[in-house]
């Protein structure tokens, strides 16, 4: 049976496929729609021939009825989701296989989603509920979060470590990781790299090819840690460092390795790569690189 529900900003849940109409933290969805893709072919003709000039994916709006035994239960969906006029999306989760929120082994599917129609009516007679047609428009394709860990030994020979995917390093100051991104679309990734870190370098490399390097001229101290994120929506290169309670951030692009062929961010291309972190000293420190697969349909 598949399964759907809501995240909001706060990490707090609301099932949408609850059998228990008075759930304190769900309700049931009838009559989802628009879970598929619509493509729109551009073409031209010459004579009987026809020739393609552009195929687009469009996403379609998500939509559904909510069933709701009554006012105060509509309330408390209205209350979980907070203010509508906001930009900050909610997570639409989707299951195929029966996993639900509480399979916290299991990292989900979702889209970011931001309602967009919510028409509330009288309670149905006919019903003895209160039904809610709800639409959603997608702010992203679906997604699964991944993380990969990379940390440096400082001590004993080159090993193998069985993290999210095996890694190893070569050398003291290597590290390189295989990313196996089969069947999905390229993707943007996050790097964290904590100290002590002199000078890191990043590459992602597919089928014996550098597609993308990234090399910033710092050090990363034992307070501090680099970010490099590629993601169009967050795209930065910060430096952090702990002052107090709290970071003090710096805004470290400048510092990248000026040469032409490095962007100096790194994204995640469809099939198999591996991604390579370097540093200039011995003394690597941890490095996790974090990104979504990314499908059309599920």
């Amino acid at each position: 049976m598949r399964r759907f529900w809501l995240e909001n900003s706060h990490g707090a849940i609301w099932d949408l496929t609850s059998n228990d109409l008075a759930a304190q933290s769900g309700n049931f969805m009838a009559y989802p729609q628009g879970l598929g893709i619509r493509t729109r072919v551009n073409s031209f003709a010459v004579e009987n021939t026809y020739f393609i000039e552009q195929i687009t994916t469009q996403t379609q709006n998500i939509q559904g009825v909510l069933i709701f035994q009554d006012y105060p239960h509509f309330t408390r969906f209205v209350n979980f989701v907070g203010n509508i006029n906001t930009e900050i999306p909610l997570k639409l989760c989707y299951s195929t296989d029966g996993t639900t929120h509480k399979d916290t082994a299991v990292k989900p599917w979702y889209k970011d989603i931001l309602i967009t129609d919510l028409r509330k009516d009288e309670i149905n007679i006919q019903y003895a509920a209160l039904r809610v047609p709800i639409a959603f428009t997608a702010m992203s394709r679906w997604k699964r979060d991944i993380e990969i860990t990379l940390e440096l030994a400082r001590t004993g020979e080159p090993l193998i470590f069985p993290y999210v995917y095996p890694y190893f390093y070569d050398g003291s100051n290597n590290l390189a990781v295989q990313i196996d991104n089969s069947g999905n679309l390229p993707t943007s990734a996050r790097i964290r790299t904590e100290g002590i870190t002199d000078t890191p370098q990043y590459r992602l490399i597919q089928n014996g090819e550098v597609l993308q390097q990234a090399k910033y001229h710092l050090t990363v101290g034992a307070i501090s840690h680099l970010v490099i994120d590629s993601d169009p929506a967050n795209q930065e290169a910060t430096l952090f460092t702990r002052s107090g309670s709290g970071y003090v951030r710096e805004d470290v692009y400048n510092a990248g390795e000026p040469d032409y062929t490095f962007a100096n961010f790194i994204s995640i291309p469809s099939g198999v790569s591996w991604f390579l972190a370097h540093a200039a000293n011995t003394n690597f420190g941890r490095t996790v690189i974090s990104y979504s697969i990314q499908r059309e349909l599920l």
